[in-house]
């Protein structure tokens, strides 16, 4: 790590299994950057690292696998200065196995020409990787708290700049760990203080959201690097993101003509605006509404703030004579004349009883191994719901 500013960047390490985060959050947190260092041999996806470098190519080849050609800001990939709408075979792929691999084979299709892969929501589409970097920040959430807004994951991987991608409506704080290459970073701070930073794979690198960032220009590079942002937005937000804001509807004297109405007016709302009315009561009632926010507060408490989660696999399948254990913690909410029951940021309903389903969650967050043949068919299929969640396990 090499600095050259007027303000030294402090440096916290060598972290060889954790971050201390207690530190961090008393002298660092939305007040000034600070480098996490890992120990001697603790390179990248070890120790305090947030994410394995296999687990990131993984992550971005299912991006790729999902990515709709020209309609998906999710990935991005540019050769030169044009972006590529319909990248191709460009993208990571299965067969590459590595980005060393991956970067081979786009040398032989690119030679020189520079290029940059962008992928936002990295975390939603592979698991272990969500897992890695859920369990990573649940140490700072236990200092400064869970933000209600969802955190942001983009993997940024190439020879050029990255594009810029499309911005959040939230402030962000930013961790930004390198896995391959050095990267080069010039924060500005309030009063115009400035820092510059060269990281190197293992390093991660915090600045408030009140810090801009750029990429030095002329940017270069002689091999492809690779390194992931974490955003934090800093700011209050909705539990769960309405499809609009009341700020961006129309004032009310825009809506209504000036002066008296027309005779021509109908005595009734148009049947299409009449259905979407009906919908709207139904669906703000106190009993839907208390449902809706039930669920939302589960996802919450479960998804450790990184949403999308990634996609929950089919029920398990088990026999009478399997055992299973949690790997996941569970949650339960009563809500009308059902229990929701959540983990890994998934929900579920399930019929069985208060009492019931406190006895079963009770023994699953305990570590109880719980032979299959012992339960109901309800609690059956819910520990086959909850192994889709990849919240339980056969032993």
């Amino acid at each position: 790590m090499t600095t050259s500013a007027a303000t030294p960047i402090d440096v916290l390490g060598p972290l060889d299994r954790s971050v201390d985060w207690p530190r961090l959050a008393a002298e660092h947190w939305d007040r000034r950057p600070v480098l996490l260092r890992p120990g001697r041999g603790a390179g990248p996806g070890r120790g305090a690292a947030p994410f394995d470098p296999n687990e990131v190519f993984e992550g971005a080849v299912a991006a790729a696998q999902h990515a709709t050609a020209g309609a998906d800001d999710r990935v991005l990939f540019t050769v030169g200065p044009r972006r590529l709408t319909e990248p191709g075979d460009l993208l990571p792929r299965p067969e590459d196995g590595s980005f060393a691999a991956y970067d081979r084979r786009l040398e032989t299709r690119l030679g020189d020409t520079d290029f940059a892969l962008v992928v936002r929501e990295l975390h939603a589409g592979h698991h272990p990787l969500w897992i890695r970097e859920r369990d990573f920040l649940a140490g700072l959430w236990d200092e400064v708290g869970q933000p209600l807004a969802a955190i942001g994951t983009t993997l940024c991987h190439g020879t050029s700049a990255p594009p810029r991608t499309t911005a959040s409506h939230h402030r962000a704080a930013t961790f930004l760990y390198t896995l391959h290459g050095r990267h080069r970073i010039h924060l500005t701070g309030p009063g115009d203080r400035r820092w510059a930073a060269t990281t190197v794979p293992g390093d991660l690198l915090y600045w408030p959201a009140d810090h801009a960032y750029t990429v030095p220009a002329p940017y270069t590079a002689r091999s492809p690097g690779t390194a992931v942002h974490i955003s934090v937005p800093r700011e209050p937000s909705y539990a769960f993101d309405p499809p609009y804001r009341a700020s961006a509807l129309a004032p009310a004297d825009t809506l209504v003509p000036d002066g008296d109405p027309t005779d021509d007016l109908p005595a009734t709302l148009p049947p299409v605006l009449s259905a979407a009315l009906a919908h709207l009561r139904q669906e703000s009632g106190p009993e839907r509404l208390h449902r809706r926010l039930a669920r939302e507060a589960l996802r919450h408490a479960t998804d450790g703030g990184l949403r999308p989660v990634p996609p929950p696999t089919r029920p398990g399948y088990f026999t009478d004579d399997d055992a299973v254990r949690a790997t996941e913690r569970v949650l339960w909410a009563p809500v009308d004349r059902h229990r929701l029951v959540a983990a890994c940021g998934h929900v579920t309903r399930t019929g069985l009883t208060a009492r019931e389903l406190s006895a079963l969650v009770g023994r699953l967050n305990g570590g109880e191994p719980l032979p299959v043949g012992e339960l109901t068919p309800s609690a059956r299929r819910l520990v086959a719901r909850l192994a889709g969640f990849r919240a339980v396990e056969r032993l």
